[in-house]
């Protein structure tokens, strides 16, 4: 009766048990989030590259982000990482099977004739946790989506590096315009300095109006050092995002802003969550975590082993071998608590990421509201300042003109020289502000994907370098 008992509840244990699920996972998840189901500015454009930075059609930028996805020292981190989530990967799944351990030993005994007797024993060992409530099956999945954040932490690492290396290069090529711009301004001051210098010579100027151009041309001149300044520390930059050292040396750059190609297309806010690696690495972290859930709920369940071992000595006779193999129940009967305060900790941090994820999402939108918006008004105000560029320009060429007939003082002319320059140069920051817009673009609606880049290392053959810095630095 006792027999008949216990392969009843063998049977329940083998066939109806392992169909119960104490805990179960939610896979597919969305945000909760209060929002439209489209953006404020919708796009109908271009779709965007899966390497978005080919469609400024700079070679020099090309090189250069090639050379960046093959070296940054960051990126090279987040492939370590996805390394390490494939190996504890591998380490949960070798779980879910038996493990078979050997063992050997041998021994002399000396008699007190001095004689001696040599003992050579060896086993094996087996033991198995049979997976009933699926414990080890949710800690194997939940390393498996760990796996898929790592890979898609390293696609959000990419572009963001993208981004970062563009902004820098365009923010570079702002200084070099910049400091062409302070040259051509510089001449031009030269040129009223002679002018000015010319008249009070013939007492048709006071030593004031004098004065006044000197004081306005060593304005413009002290500039070029702090231009000078900041390229520097950018191209160092550079340096850095290529996992290079600073060097003396550095790449081409384009001579001009590059003509941004039409906007791409936006679709709706939640294409985003397949479209952002970012967004993609925190629903698998979440997934993961509720996969963590499941495995602290399935710990307080019983847990049943199959254990076994069979050792030899001096040889494999029968007489002297020993097999066992048994099964093993163990139950938490008095834990204090711990293991439901386990479920209860791992269940609050599921909720911090679906609060995470929800932030997210709700920050990628708003990431791509605002650079659709700041460059439709980036447009308004870059049309603004050539409308004034162009006014500056007829009032600079007016005043001189009555200064030269005597008319008026230097001072309307200086004025208006001034405001020509600061507006020259402030054209050129909004241009460069505007590419930047554009680029925050790109990044917030994901940045297409670009691993592939990374398999190959950038053709070092197209990385020419080049001595405008030397140039212009020294």
């Amino acid at each position: 009766m006792m027999s008949r008992l216990i392969w009843c509840v063998f049977f329940m244990v083998f066939t109806v048990l392992p169909g119960c699920n104490p805990y179960r996972v939610n896979k597919n998840v969305l945000p909760v989030v209060d929002g439209n189901d489209r953006y404020s500015y919708p796009v109908e454009g271009i779709k965007a590259q899966h390497r978005w930075w080919e469609a400024l059609h700079d070679p020099f930028l090309d090189a250069i982000i090639e050379k960046a996805l093959s070296d940054n020292l960051t990126i090279k981190q987040a492939g370590a990482r996805i390394e390490q989530a494939v190996a504890s990967d591998r380490k949960s799944v070798s779980f879910l099977y038996p493990e078979i351990t050997g063992r050997a030993s041998g021994a002399r005994d000396r008699k007190g004739d001095d004689s001696s007797e040599d003992t050579h024993v060896a086993g094996l060992a087996l033991s198995w946790e049979i997976d009933l409530w699926g414990r080890l099956s949710a800690a194997r999945k939940a390393s498996e989506y760990e796996v898929h954040a790592s890979r898609e932490d390293l696609e959000a690492a990419s572009v963001l590096l993208t981004a970062q290396v563009a902004e820098t290069y365009f923010q570079i090529v702002e200084q070099m315009l910049q400091l062409s711009l302070l040259k051509r301004q510089i001449k031009a001051g030269e040129t009223f300095l002679e002018l000015i210098e010319l008249r009070f010579g013939y007492g048709e100027a006071s030593v004031v109006d004098v004065f006044q151009q000197r004081q306005q041309l060593a304005s413009t001149r002290s500039r070029v050092p702090i231009v000078k300044s900041r390229l520097r520390t950018l191209e160092n930059r550079l340096h850095v995002q290529m996992g290079m050292a600073p060097v003396q040396t550095s790449p081409n750059y384009a001579d001009e802003f590059p003509e941004l190609p039409d906007l791409p297309v936006t679709g709706v806010p939640v294409d985003l969550l397949q479209n952002r690696p970012d967004l993609k690495r925190t629903y698998n972290e979440l997934v993961a975590t509720d996969f963590r859930v499941a495995e602290a709920v399935s710990d307080r369940f019983p847990r049943i082993g199959l254990f076994g071992s069979a050792s030899f000595t001096d040889g494999f006779s029968t007489e002297d071998r020993m097999l066992s193999l048994f099964l093993e129940a163990v139950a938490p009967v008095v834990d204090w608590n711990r293991r439901s305060s386990e479920v209860e900790i791992r269940k609050a941090i599921l909720k911090e990421e679906l609060a995470r994820y929800a932030h997210a999402y709700l920050t990628a939108i708003e990431e791509v509201e605002n650079a659709l918006w700041q460059e439709q008004h980036q447009l308004e105000l870059l049309d603004a300042l050539e409308r004034q560029l162009t006014i500056a320009r007829s009032n600079l060429a007016e005043t001189r003109n009555r200064y030269r007939q005597g008319l008026t003082d230097y001072l309307p002319v200086l004025t208006a020289l001034q405001s020509l320059q600061i507006l020259e140069r402030d054209i050129l920051a909004r241009q460069r502000e505007l590419i930047s817009n554009r680029i925050l673009l790109y990044r917030a609606l994901g940045g297409s994907k670009i691993t592939d880049v990374h398999t190959r290392r950038a053709a070092t053959g197209g990385f020419k370098r080049t001595t405008i810095s030397e140039g212009v630095l020294q």
